[in-house]
């Protein structure tokens, strides 16, 4: 399919790390469990998802919010999940999202066109920093990383899975 067959594994992309970038990644893969909330949604996904990510090995917030899509794709055999570095691909990530920030997670169709996208926060989390002030916008984004927002993710993600309630809004800093 045009666009996702792009994309590489999981495994491949982490080969594209560093030993420091490594060690963040691990980090952030443990911090970031699954709560009991909403996952039979996610079982119940009946239609083949496509999902394309753009990241970068390096990026914490990437680190961060991978872990609970792919946790949440291994709940059902119809979401298939493939990546992209952002680096030599920011056209592609910004004709399909219309921004160039990781990490983006998109739903592709068999065209290879965007259904869906959710890019670098979820939405709770942009919501908050929205109400911020810029000064501690920094903190906000901290906190997301200590694990604070875990369940804001979890829910965004599962929204954007399902499509149930789904909601995009651009932030910028």
């Amino acid at each position: 399919m045009k666009n996702f067959d792009l994309g590489i594994t999981y495994s491949e992309y982490l080969s594209l790390a560093d030993e420091e970038q490594m060690g963040i990644i691990d980090r952030f893969n443990e911090q970031g469990q699954l709560i009991n909330k909403d996952l039979h949604k996610v079982r119940n996904i009946e239609n083949k998802l496509n999902i394309l990510v753009f990241g970068e090995p390096r990026c914490k917030d990437v680190a961060t919010e991978i872990p609970f899509l792919l946790k949440l794709s291994e709940l059902n055999k119809n979401i298939e999940v493939k990546f992209l570095r952002r680096e030599g691909n920011e056209e592609l990530l910004e004709d399909l999202s219309g921004e160039r920030k990781v990490p983006t997670f998109l739903i592709l169709n068999e065209k290879g066109n965007t259904v869906r996208k959710y890019i670098e926060f979820p939405i709770g989390v942009k919501e908050i920093l929205l109400n911020t002030e810029k000064e501690k916008v920094q903190d906000i984004i901290d906190n997301m990383r200590k694990g604070k927002y875990n369940n804001l993710i979890q829910e965004d993600i599962i929204r954007f899975l399902t499509g149930e309630n789904y909601r995009y809004i651009n932030f910028t800093k």
